[in-house]
C-alpha cells in the first residue's frame, strides 16, 4: 500500500463511527474512576480505616443484622483499593439495597440504591445498556482501533524519532497544529491504545465463545439436594469461616449466597496473582457448609486466565490509584486522538462538503445516533434491579443475638 492509501485507512477507521468511538472512550476515563469520583461525591463510599488482615465479616454481619432486620444477604464484595468502602448487596422488603461498610472494623458508613453513578458509566461503555448486540457492537470497534494503530506507524514517518518532537502552540482553526499534537499524544499512547485494542477484541471473542460448547473455564458444581440440609441458611461468618479454614491464605474479598439448594455458594478472593479478578479464585460450598470444589488461578488453563485478566487490564483495576491515574491520562489522550482525528477531517473536508449533515454520511449519523439512544437508554434504565428470586441467606434479624467470633 501507498502512503496514500495508508493515510485513507487510517482517516476512515478513526472517522466512519467516531461519535460513538468517542463516546466509548469518555466513558472509558470516566469508568475507570468511577467509584473514586462516588468516594468524592458521598462519604459512604470511603473506608474509615486501612485494612492489613481480614474483612471483619463477624461485625459486619452483626451490624446488618441490628440496621436491616427484616432483610437478606446476596451478597458481599470489597474493593481492590483499601480506600474504598465494601458493599453489600440486600434483599429488602422495599426492592435492592446497598449496604456500605468499613471493611478494617465492619462498621456500615451508608446505603444506597442499585442506581449509581459507576453502574451507569459501566452500562453506557460496555454495551451501551443493550445485552448481547450492544456489546458486540462497542467490541467490534476494536477492529478500527487495531486499524488506527497498524496504519499510524505508515502513516507517521520517522516515528521512532519523534518522541520529543514539539507540537508547537496549539490552533483549533489549523489542520496542522493539530496533526502536530495528534501525532505526539498518539506516539506516547501507542501502548495504551494498543492494551486497550486488545483487551477489547478479547470481549468480543469471549462473547461468541460463550455461545459454543467450548468448555473453556472450569465448570461450576452442582450440589445434592439432602435430606440433613440445615433449616438455617448459613450465616456470612460460618461462609467466611468454613472458606478461610479451606483456604488459610485466601485473601476473601466477595461472598454470592446461591437462590437455589443446587447452586452452590461462591466464595471468591485474591492469593496474590496481581492482574486477575478475584473470581478467579473461588471456593464453593453447599447450603449445609460443605467444600463442594476449590479453583485456583494457578490451575487456570490460557483461555480462562485470559478471561480473569482483561478486566484488570481494561480498566487498570489492579493495584492503587496510582496506576487508575496513568490508565486515566492515557485514556484522556485515547479521547483527544478521536476527537482530533475528526476535528482534521472536517478541517481538510469542509471545503468539498460544507455541510455537516453531508460530511457526516450515512455512518457517521449512525454512530451519533447509537451514541445518543445508548444514552438516553442508559438513563432510563441504568437504576433497575428486579430481585425474581430471594437467597438462601438468612434472614438478618435472626442473627442479631449472636455475638461475632
Amino acid at each position: 500500500m501507498t502512503n496514500r492509501q495508508w493515510f485513507a485507512l487510517h482517516s476512515w477507521a478513526g472517522f466512519v463511527l467516531g461519535a460513538l468511538l468517542l463516546l466509548v472512550c469518555v466513558t472509558g476515563v470516566l469508568a475507570t474512576l468511577s467509584y473514586e469520583i462516588q468516594y468524592l461525591s458521598d462519604s459512604k463510599y470511603r473506608a474509615l480505616s486501612s485494612r492489613s488482615g481480614p474483612v471483619n465479616w463477624a461485625q459486619l454481619e452483626q451490624n446488618l443484622a441490628a440496621a436491616y432486620p427484616d432483610s437478606q444477604l446476596l451478597s458481599v464484595q470489597v474493593h481492590q483499593q483499601a480506600y474504598l468502602a465494601g458493599e453489600a448487596s440486600l434483599a429488602t422488603p422495599d426492592g435492592f439495597r446497598f449496604a456500605y461498610f468499613d471493611p478494617a472494623s465492619g462498621s456500615l458508613t451508608g446505603s444506597g440504591d442499585w442506581g449509581r453513578l459507576s453502574r451507569f458509566l459501566r452500562n453506557l461503555h460496555m454495551y451501551l445498556s443493550v445485552e448481547g448486540v450492544g456489546k458486540v457492537v462497542v467490541t467490534s470497534l476494536s477492529f478500527l482501533l487495531l486499524i488506527s494503530l497498524i496504519s499510524s506507524f505508515y502513516v507517521y514517518r520517522n516515528w521512532w524519532r519523534q518522541w520529543l518532537h514539539n507540537p508547537g502552540k496549539w490552533r483549533w482553526g489549523v489542520r496542522s497544529s493539530w496533526a502536530s499534537w495528534h501525532k505526539l499524544i498518539g506516539l506516547w499512547s501507542w501502548w495504551f491504545v494498543l492494551l486497550m485494542t486488545l483487551t477489547g477484541l478479547w470481549y468480543f471473542t469471549e462473547h461468541w465463545l460463550l455461545k459454543t460448547p467450548l468448555q473453556y473455564y472450569p465448570s461450576v458444581p452442582r450440589a445434592t439436594l439432602s435430606a440433613a440440609a440445615p433449616t438455617q441458611p448459613l450465616s456470612l461468618t460460618e461462609i467466611t469461616g468454613i472458606a478461610q479454614q479451606h483456604r488459610p491464605q485466601l485473601d476473601i474479598r466477595a461472598v454470592l449466597y446461591n437462590r437455589n439448594a443446587k447452586a452452590p455458594i461462591v466464595v471468591s478472593g485474591q492469593a496474590g496473582d496481581l492482574l486477575l479478578r478475584d473470581r478467579a479464585n473461588r471456593i464453593y460450598l453447599d447450603s449445609a457448609g460443605n467444600v463442594m470444589g476449590s479453583q485456583s488461578s494457578a490451575d487456570l488453563a490460557a483461555l480462562a486466565y485470559l478471561t480473569d485478566m482483561a478486566d484488570p487490564l481494561h480498566f487498570g483495576n489492579f493495584s492503587g490509584l496510582t496506576v487508575k491515574l496513568i490508565y486515566a491520562l492515557f485514556g484522556t489522550g485515547l479521547c483527544i486522538l478521536v476527537a482530533g482525528g475528526m476535528r482534521m477531517h472536517w478541517l481538510r473536508t469542509k471545503h468539498k462538503q460544507p455541510s455537516l449533515a453531508r460530511w457526516l454520511g450515512l455512518f457517521g449519523w449512525l454512530a451519533l445516533l447509537l451514541a445518543l439512544s445508548g444514552i438516553i437508554w442508559t438513563s432510563a434504565t441504568f437504576s433497575q434491579r428486579e430481585l425474581s428470586k430471594p437467597p438462601l441467606s438468612p434472614l438478618l434479624g435472626t442473627l442479631a443475638g449472636a455475638q461475632p467470633s
